[in-house]
């Protein structure tokens, strides 16, 4: 698979449809698949923290979920990139679901957030098969509940929504005892599906403005993420352009 190596992990060169065309392939085999994402914030993270950037470079598809990083590709001369932000794809997801029958279970954000999530998407896609659900901090089902949940549920993808690099940890570190076939790290998504988190207004998101609008919503979550790391991100990027 063709991909960009930006700040020394290497973004895979695919749109949502050719994720979902991998995802559509491995469902039906017996390997286990890991996605993610990566954007300005993660790749901050990585350049800092070695573990963390070795679990994205084991990954089977690493894909760009800020537009900093499709901008990057292009300035570092690499290949055109989607900006493919989970709140974007999901309702295709959801239809592209349908259609193939697969089975979905839902392992994200905190007490109550993945029970309301499945309940928004089974209102808009009745036929959608989500066979589980719990939320991602093990609240209210272990660790070892969960896992055992999933291995009788047999679903085809499962869905970790926990944060960077949390989630990325726990899919690597218990990716032998799940038998999904795809594992697809997703941060947030589900508080956006179950109402939690507003979206962006859309001029905001086809202008690269969503961090800003973060920012505005959350300014003392967001500030060291944005304010500091933004300016970091671009330096970084420069420097890998110069070589230096």
């Amino acid at each position: 698979m063709n991909s960009v190596n930006i700040l020394d992990v290497n973004v895979s060169c695919l749109d949502i449809n050719g994720i979902f065309a991998c995802v559509k392939e491995w469902v039906e085999g017996d390997q286990r698949r890991t996605i993610l994402y990566v954007n300005a914030h993660c790749l901050n993270i990585a350049s800092e923290d070695t573990y963390y950037r070795r679990l994205l470079n084991q990954a089977d598809i690493v894909y760009a979920d800020g537009i900093s990083v499709v901008w990057s590709s292009s300035i570092l001369g690499g290949c055109k990139l989607q900006k493919n932000t989970g709140a974007d794809w999901i309702e295709d997801f959801c239809y592209f679901a349908e259609q193939e029958s697969i089975r979905i279970y839902i392992l994200a954000g905190g007490e109550g957030v993945a029970l309301k999530a499945k309940d928004n998407l089974l209102k808009s896609y009745p036929a959608i098969k989500i066979v589980g659900y719990s939320d991602g901090y093990f609240k209210n089902k272990s660790e070892v509940q969960v896992q055992s949940e999933i291995g009788v549920l047999s679903p085809q993808v499962l869905f970790v929504g926990m944060g960077t690099p949390h989630q990325e940890r726990w899919i690597y570190e218990h990716r032998e005892e799940i038998s999904a076939p795809v594992c697809w790290g997703v941060g947030a998504l589900f508080d956006y599906v179950a109402g939690i988190e507003s979206r962006v207004p859309p001029w905001m998101g086809r202008v690269g403005l969503e961090w800003f609008y973060r920012l505005i919503v959350d300014p003392a979550g967001k500030w060291e993420r944005y304010i500091i790391g933004n300016p970091r991100f671009v330096t970084r990027i420069i420097r890998q352009k110069l070589g230096i």
